[in-house]
Formats: structure tokens, C-alpha cells, sequence
């Protein structure tokens, strides 16, 4: 079913220079593709648009870039997307391009939206990676959030300030490793909304993180790709371990001397402030190198980086925490988004469901979730 996704149209003049290069016509490209004649010449007639993996392997073929091969929207209109990806992903043409439909299909869901401001929601003019710069902002969020005088930041503190910036939290039930990310920033410039998609299926301390990290990207919806992620993960370790933070610690850590209750006393820390000891020990070294201090000694990296692993690995799930039952049921599920992370999100969903038609299959695009479990939803929202 067709939802309006987005309007991309081949370049069908560079495509056809290149077929001569190459030697190949649209049987011989087809053939190549592994799909019928017709439905190459649908493509370059503009009646249809390939998928995403057979527009990659086009252009391997063809020796063409994205770019070259495709005709986007203006840019105005096109969904910026930043994904905070699982360790060692890769994020390819095709997951941009996913997230980007994924972007066109909440376009829907915008007039539906309780409470919708007529004012645009406060962000950053020049936001950079620089590290005074990160901690000035950091500082001054907190100060908002009226949290200058209070040590560790709440997921509830977080939640609020999402919900002052129209930023829409989703909560996804992902998996652990068959997902590309665990969390992905939808911006719409043209309604000036963004999408926060977090994945329930991860540690406590990795979900906190990844919430202040997808702050950093609502706060500077414009920045995407390295920049974006730079920025944003710069101001989650700035937010939740700010220098002030870094500077009593590493007091503390110079007084003691062996490395091992150094990385215990970096654990004690983390379990305070329900975030990863890497978080504490990258503010550690980025204060000193800021400040052009000797860098402290946490041991060989690979010892360090275990004892981070064995830490993580011994924190609860966010689901197992929010859920009775996991997986949950749909109305289960529903009540926690909007109890525990006061999306309206699903008070769109539910007007979308009740007013448009093939709900679940918007539901099924929309939150990666089975078809199944999409009609489930649907019903439960249609109540």
C-alpha cells in the first residue's frame, strides 16, 4: 500500500549515458539486477521506483553515486535523519533512505498531534562539537531544567525537556541485535517536528545515554551525518558527567593509587548517575585534555573496556523495568508510552486509526513491527 513516502524520481539521462558506457541496454541491466525487463523500464519510465537494495546495486553497476542516480525533493522537505547505530553497523544508503520513508510516512501523523504549538520549538543557531561550547550548552540546559544544584539527571528530567522542544519520543521494541540502531532522530523541517525512536530492548545505562544523545540531536535538528553525531554524543557525556563532575572526580582519582580501585571507584560513579563508566571515563579524558592535564591512569584500554562490558552487562533492560511481561501486550505496551514517557505518540496514532484507512499497515511501516502485531495495536488504539 502506497503512503505518500518519498518523492524520489530516477535521473533517468545520466542513467541511460551510463547503460551506454557499460554496454548494457534494460534487458541486459535487468539481468544484472535479477528482476524482469519490465520493471526496469517502469523504473525509467517513472511509474515505479526500485527498492533500496536494487537502487544500490544500480548504481554499483552503473558506477553512479546516490546522488547521481536519484532526484530528491527540495531540502526543505526532506526528513533529516541521524541514527545512533549498534556498535560496529554500518549505516548504509539503504537505512538512510528506510529512515527517510519512514520520515515521509509521520508527515501523516503531524495534524494529528494533541496539543501542537503555533511556535517553533527553541534550538541551538551554531551548534559544534567544541568542548567549552558543549559544556556552556550543557550548563544552560541544565540551569533550564532547573537542575544546576542537583548531581544526577532522571530519565523523567529528560522526558520533560523532549516534550518542551515538540520532540515526539517512540518507543520501540527492536530486539538486542536484529535492528540496525537503537535509536533514530527523524527531523521534519516543513512541520518542524522531530521523532525520537529509542529501543526498550537495551541496558538501563545505554538507554539513558541514548535518550540525552537524541536531546543533542533535537536541540540541533539541522546538523546530520558526523557532524550530528559528534555534537550529540558530545553533549550526552556533558549533560549527564558535566566538567564540573569530571574535575571532583578526577581529585578523587589522583589520590588513589592503584588502577584497579581507580576503574572501581569510575563503577561506584556510573551506578550513581545510572550511566556507563565509559561516559564517566571519556569525561575524565576530555576534561584533562581540554584543561592540558597528565591523563589519568585507567589501566590497559582492554581491561578498562571489560570492565565497562561486565558493568553494563549487569544492568537491567529498560523493557524488563517498564514491563510486567516482555514482550508486552498492546495495551500494555500503549500505557507505558504514554504513562511513562509522555508521548503523544500514540494519541496521534489512535485519530490516525480511527479517521484513515489500512492503519495497520501504516503501523507496520511506521514501527517496524510485525503485521500481526500492527493489526493488534490497531485494534487496541481503535477502542
Amino acid at each position: 500500500m502506497y503512503f505518500g513516502l518519498v518523492q524520489k524520481t530516477l535521473n533517468v539521462s545520466i542513467i541511460q549515458d551510463s547503460l551506454i558506457k557499460a554496454g548494457l541496454n534494460q534487458s541486459g541491466l535487468a539481468e544484472k539486477l535479477k528482476v524482469s525487463r519490465e520493471a526496469v523500464s517502469k523504473w525509467l519510465a517513472g511509474e515505479a521506483f526500485p527498492q533500496p537494495d536494487k537502487l544500490l546495486r544500480m548504481g554499483r553497476i552503473l558506477g553512479l553515486a546516490f546522488e547521481q542516480l536519484v532526484t530528491l525533493p527540495p531540502a526543505t522537505a526532506v526528513p533529516v535523519v541521524s541514527f545512533r547505530k549498534k556498535a560496529n553497523r554500518k549505516t548504509k544508503d539503504e537505512h538512510l533512505d528506510n529512515a527517510r520513508e519512514t520520515g515521509e510516512l509521520l508527515k501523516r501523523l503531524v495534524k494529528y498531534l494533541p496539543g501542537q504549538k503555533l511556535t517553533r520549538p527553541p534550538t541551538l543557531k551554531n551548534p559544534t562539537a567544541d568542548y567549552a561550547y558543549v559544556q556552556q550548552v550543557a550548563a544552560q540546559l541544565r540551569k533550564e531544567m532547573g537542575l544546576e544544584n542537583k548531581e544526577v539527571i532522571k530519565f523523567q528530567d529528560l522526558i520533560a525537556k523532549f516534550n518542551e522542544l515538540h520532540a515526539v519520543i517512540i518507543p520501540a521494541l527492536w530486539g538486542e541485535q536484529h535492528h540496525h540502531g537503537n535509536a533514530l532522530n527523524i527531523h521534519l523541517p516543513d512541520s518542524q517536528t522531530t521523532w525520537v525512536f529509542v529501543n526498550l530492548d537495551s541496558s538501563i545505562v545505554d538507554f539513558k545515554f541514548w535518550m540525552a544523545h537524541e536531546l543533542g540531536h533535537s536541540l540541533a535538528p539541522k546538523l546530520a551525518n558526523e557532524e550530528g553525531e559528534d555534537f550529540a554524543d558530545s553533549f550526552a557525556q556533558a549533560l549527564l558527567f558535566p566538567e564540573s563532575h569530571a574535575a571532583k572526580l578526577r581529585t578523587e582519582l589522583q589520590e588513589i593509587r592503584s588502577v584497579a580501585s581507580r576503574v572501581t571507584r569510575i563503577r561506584d560513579e556510573a551506578r550513581k548517575h545510572v550511566i556507563s563508566p565509559y561516559t564517566i571515563g571519556r569525561a575524565v579524558e576530555e576534561y584533562e585534555k581540554a584543561r592540558g592535564l597528565p591523563k589519568t591512569d585507567f589501566g590497559q584500554r582492554g581491561g578498562f573496556m571489560g570492565a565497562v562490558a561486565n558493568f553494563v552487562k549487569g544492568c537491567q533492560k529498560i523493557s524488563d523495568i517498564v514491563f510486567k511481561v516482555t514482550p508486552p501486550e498492546p495495551k500494555a505496551y500503549v500505557s507505558v508510552a504514554r504513562s511513562v514517557f509522555r508521548s503523544p505518540f500514540f494519541e496521534g496514532l489512535a485519530d490516525f486509526c480511527k479517521q484513515e484507512q489500512g492503519a495497520e499497515h501504516f503501523i507496520h511501516r511506521v514501527l517496524g513491527v510485525s503485521l500481526a502485531d500492527a493489526k493488534a495495536l490497531s485494534g487496541e488504539l481503535c477502542k
